[in-house]
């Protein structure tokens, strides 16, 4: 049921995928994008506003299936990585049906502490395989490998938006959850794991796509790192006026803007390079550049973005969260730290092949259509970067007037 309390994600949710179909409408990429792709957002809507909340492991795991039509188009095999992803999606569904089942006539005033503990054990597993929390995350790279890049950024975005938007719901609408004392700061653990084991495997990757995919990984450590922040009142690090409403919970929406715009823009870079050199790897790709410029710095672009360089659009967020855990765990600012570093030196590394002279005579050339789309998404990149207030006081005070609607 579609209410108040979970209509802001539904509208995230259609409003990501808009823009994920109108990048396919010019690439072309696979007839059964759009419909499948109207179909898994509408299954993922579903598993965010079902009642009982134990149905929707059910509705995501048929998103998953139905995905196989987008990664593996019909008359093509899928690969290991396709079904390594909807196997991991499977896996999940056992956990959060068995905790539905405990909490059965107790979902909302439930007291016994024991069972609070099991039932957030299951939970947290079951959250663990859908998110592709370490170590339930092999499939990602491996999708990246196998299928088209376009069509791999759009389930590495659309899944885990969908599935922490569920549990971000879920955290707000059970209380609950909240008398358990460590949940946030297991949260906020594996958030800072996964942006630093995400990172350090993107520096030693020579295929542009496994980099995109722990690129992914990190982005998710960092979703998770906006929710185990919630339960702070206050907001640093950030100098717009903003209503104090729910702050972290605006941090939480704003983070797929540019996560958004960063994965597509990297995706469609790997589509036209891909096209013209039928291999991603950084050995194949020397001098690329000097035919594919276009396509070559946006892969920079994208990759520096989401490591959070300054004057694109990753960078303000980020900042936000660099900010409170300096004011919380040193320690885990230092990971992340270490996290984002370590994609930069993937970004160095991809400079340093691409744009590398080659002896050989590269004959390659970028459709008009996709330099059209890699500088829309530069100037966006850009322009959230320098003026962010543009957009996060919107999202935040959009957010404010969502939770007054929940809280």
């Amino acid at each position: 049921m579609i209410d108040d309390s979970n209509r802001a994600a539904v509208f995230l949710i259609y409003t990501s995928i808009t823009f994920w179909f109108g990048g396919e409408l010019i690439l072309r990429s696979n007839n059964s994008f759009i419909p499948v792709g109207l179909g898994i957002s509408a299954l993922l809507a579903a598993a965010i506003s079902v009642v009982p909340f134990l149905y929707a492991a059910l509705f995501i795991v048929i998103a998953a299936l139905a995905s196989v039509l987008i990664l593996a188009p019909p008359g093509n095999l899928p690969g290991k990585g396709v079904l390594r992803f909807v196997t991991y999606q499977t896996l999940g569904v056992p956990f959060i049906l068995i905790a539905g089942w405990l909490l059965t006539g107790v979902e909302v005033g439930l007291t016994d502490q024991a069972l609070i503990l099991r039932v957030t054990a299951l939970l947290g597993l079951g959250f663990a395989i859908f998110l592709a929390i370490i170590p339930f995350h092999s499939w990602i790279p491996q999708l990246t490998e196998d299928a088209h890049p376009y069509s791999v950024a759009f389930i590495i975005y659309i899944f885990p938006q969908a599935i922490s938007l569920f549990l971000l719901y879920f955290i707000s609408r059970y209380q609950w959850v909240s008398l358990v004392p460590t949940v946030f700061s297991i949260i906020r653990l594996m958030g800072v794991l996964m942006v630093l084991i995400g990172g350090v495997w993107a520096a030693f990757q020579n295929h542009l796509g496994r980099m995109m995919g722990f690129a992914a990984l990190m982005e998710i450590g960092f979703t998770l790192l906006a929710i185990g922040l919630i339960e702070q009142d206050t907001l640093s690090g950030l100098s717009i006026s903003i209503s104090q409403a729910a702050p972290f919970r605006g941090l939480f929406y704003a983070l797929f803007l540019p996560r958004l715009v960063g994965l597509a823009l990297w995706a469609l870079a790997l589509v036209s390079i891909k096209e013209n050199f039928n291999s991603l790897s950084l050995n194949e790709l020397n001098g690329a550049a000097s035919v594919l410029p276009f396509a070559s710095v946006s892969v920079i672009i994208a990759m520096f973005s989401l490591a959070g360089i300054p004057l694109l659009a990753g960078f303000p967020l980020r900042l936000v969260i660099w900010s409170n855990l300096l004011n919380g765990s040193k320690t885990y600012l230092i990971l992340v730290l270490m996290g984002s570093t370590c994609l930069i030196l993937a970004g160095l590394r991809t400079i340093s092949s691409l744009f590398k002279k080659s002896d050989q005579s590269l004959q390659h050339s970028e459709r008009i259509s996709h330099r059209i789309l890699l500088t829309a998404a530069w100037i966006f990149l850009l322009i959230f970067g320098l003026f962010p207030q543009l957009f996060l006081a919107e999202i935040l005070t959009i957010t404010g007037i969502i939770s007054a609607v929940l809280y």
